[in-house]
């Protein structure tokens, strides 16, 4: 099987135990049935000899010996018959048995013709007869025929012994055929001895074979299948750190691991996918409440590091003349690119994602080193329009192969552009705010804030200072007779002097002032940190570079501008903007009746000057008197001491 190289695979490995086993187990069985069936036919065999030569012969034996002791005994009693009738009838018995026993013995010598022992037995028993005979025919042809003495000294001492020779000999043959079956007995024993033992040792490797195979399958396939079977059981609760075991294996369950653990991480990137989802669609949200466009990329940007910890990111927005991008925020980013031009990026200039790394036609965007291999660059759309790029790369770990570093790459790009599609509509309605915002705020003609900016930056400028205990100075400018150059030059006139006016007064604010028009041909100007003489000093600066601006419209020099400023200063002029805007135009209009093209300060703060100079007066006054009763004090110690000194 492919990939089973390095070890054999479970159903190979099953297969071939299973077939060694039962392969095994049939030749036992055909081996025990063969040894059976052998061991039968031995026994049968050995049966057979017994029955066929050892048997017979020992019966043969038997009955000569039979016969040969009737015969003894029919000579005796042929001996003691008392008639010739009797005798002769006697006589004509042991003749029949002698015939008989003449047939016996020829049967026997031809039974034991194959054996030279027994052979040789019966030839000492033929002899040990035929010597017996003569005495036997003694004992028939005995004259002492009724002398009972003469017979039972001549049957049991003169035949006696000679007759015993011939039973010994038969007894010896018995014997002899004795023996030899009981050594054909004792090599059927032994047979059946080491029969047994073989038949133990093949029922003993059985019970090892289907040991080892019980062993094999509960510790290679049951084992392994329940621990990966708790495993899946583990994931599917949700447990996606759970172990799987044996993926190391390079057989049918290392590959049913390996799937698993690939399923496992498949299940945790969707879980993280849905949660990074989730997260995308709550940013949405959160975007939508960002209050400026920096505020929204770093949201953006914290979102996105902790979304992609893998991944470096940047961030780079179209410049308002769209001739270059500039970085508004990046992550995990150690570059120093704070700028690209659009043609630097493919995905800018093909209009649509550019992803490196995955094909094999691919050329590196000019705004990223040609080391780094896996990035893409996503447009960010509003409303139809690019107006900005989403560099995305990944940083693959040291331990990470080349297969899962394409994967979780590909996720992260699918990632990023979901995240690019919030982020598109996050930046278009921050833009669309952002310009809302403008209009609302600021002036179309002048460029300038306008009243309400005005309304909205003064109360905060105020807190500030009412909680730093600052000093704030507002400037109300007014152009001198205004409605004359829209009577005798036209509006169009009019509309070119208020921008001149707009342009000075903008070049004019600090960077932290708040320059505003505040209607008509009327402007304010509020000042932060300066005192009254200052701020009458910034004022009559002001009015000398709009006397020195010349304004043309339609070609022809206009008249000389000029303009009349009035200044109040927070907190004496007063307590809130209103107050202190209301001071400011008092002031202009007393600037105004004094002759325009001048500066004038509130009431309120040259009162507080003149208050303050009597009190500084006052407190001169207390010091000099001070010193002077100090010194008339001295006086009249020096007076009484010298008295006493010109009593003593």
């Amino acid at each position: 099987m492919p990939g089973l190289s390095f070890q054999r695979s479970v159903a190979v490995t099953i297969k071939m135990s299973l077939l060694v086993a039962v392969v095994f187990l049939l030749a036992t069985l055909a081996s025990v049935s063969l040894l059976a069936k052998w061991r039968l036919a031995a026994l049968e065999q050995s049966v057979e000899q017994l029955g066929r030569d050892r048997l017979p012969r020992m019966r043969a034996m038997g009955e000569a010996e039979l016969a040969v002791t009737r015969m003894r005994l029919s000579a005796v009693r042929a001996a003691l018959a008392t008639t010739d009738a009797e005798r002769t009838q006697i006589k004509d018995l042991i003749a029949e048995r002698m015939t008989a026993l003449d047939n016996k013995l020829d049967a026997l010598r031809q039974l034991v013709a194959d054996d030279p022992a027994q052979s040789l037995i019966l030839e000492s028993f033929t002899s040990k007869w035929r010597t017996y005979l003569k005495y036997q025919d003694e004992i028939l042809g005995t004259e002492a025929r009724g002398s009972r003495d003469q017979i039972g000294q001549l049957v049991n001492a003169v035949t006696l012994g000679p007759f015993q020779d011939v039973i010994d000999a038969i007894d010896e043959g018995i014997n002899y055929a004795d023996i030899q079956a009981n050594e054909v007995i004792r090599g059927a024993e032994q047979e059946r001895g080491r029969f047994a033992t073989l038949l133990w040792l093949l029922n003993g490797a059985s019970v090892f074979v289907g040991l080892g195979t019980l062993i094999f399958v509960i510790r290679d396939v049951s084992l392994p299948i329940r621990r990966i079977t708790e495993s899946m059981e583990r994931i599917a609760e949700g447990e996606l750190d759970a172990e799987i075991p044996f993926a190391e294996r390079r057989n049918e369950l290392g590959m049913m691991a390996r799937a698993l653990v690939v399923f496992r991480k498949s299940l945790a990137e969707n879980e993280r996918l849905g949660a990074a989802t989730r997260t995308l669609s709550e940013l949405s949200d959160w975007l939508q409440l960002a209050k400026s466009e920096a505020e929204l990329y770093d949201m953006i940007a914290d979102v996105l590091a902790r979304l992609m910890p893998e991944c470096a990111g940047t961030l780079f927005i179209y410049t308002a003349e769209r001739d270059f991008l500039a970085r508004v925020k990046a992550w995990n980013d150690p570059r120093d690119v704070v700028s690209m031009h659009p043609d630097d990026c493919w995905a800018l200039r093909r209009g649509h994602t550019y992803v490196h790394g995955m094909s094999e036609i691919e050329f590196p965007c000019a705004h990223v080193d040609a080391a780094e291999e896996d990035y893409c660059c996503i447009p960010i759309l509003a409303h139809g329009e690019t107006v900005g790029l989403l560099y995305l790369q990944y940083l693959r770990g040291e331990s990470e192969s080349a297969a899962d570093a394409k994967a979780r790459f590909t996720d992260r790009q699918r990632l990023g552009l979901a995240a690019a599609e919030h982020i598109s509509i996050a930046i278009a309605n921050a833009k669309l705010r952002e310009k809302l915002r403008d209009q609302s705020m600021r002036d179309v003609l002048t460029g300038l804030n306008n009243r309400r900016y005005l309304m909205e930056a003064g109360q905060r400028e105020l807190k500030r200072a009412a909680r730093e205990n600052l000093e704030i100075g507002a400037l109300a400018i007014d152009i001198d007779h205004f409605k004359s150059f829209n009577d005798t030059h036209g509006h169009g006139a009019g509309d070119a002097v208020l921008r001149e006016v707009g342009a000075v007064i903008g070049s004019f604010a600090r960077e932290y002032d708040i320059a505003c028009r505040n209607g008509g041909e009327e402007f304010v100007v509020l000042m932060p940190r300066i005192d009254a003489s200052g701020a009458a000093a910034r004022a009559e600066e002001l009015r000398g570079r709009v006397e020195a601006t010349s304004v043309r419209h339609g070609g022809v020099a206009l008249p000389r501008v000029t303009i009349s400023v009035g200044v109040a200063i927070y907190p004496d002029a007063g307590a809130d903007l209103a107050a202190l805007l209301k001071s400011a135009d008092e002031a202009l209009y007393a600037a105004k009746r004094h002759g325009r093209n001048r500066v004038e300060i509130a009431r309120d703060n040259v009162g507080s000057r003149l208050a303050s100079a009597d009190e500084g007066l006052d407190r001169l006054i207390g010091t000099i008197s001070a010193r002077q009763a100090a010194q008339d004090s001295c006086c009249e110690a020096a007076v009484t001491a010298e008295a006493a000194r010109d009593a003593a």
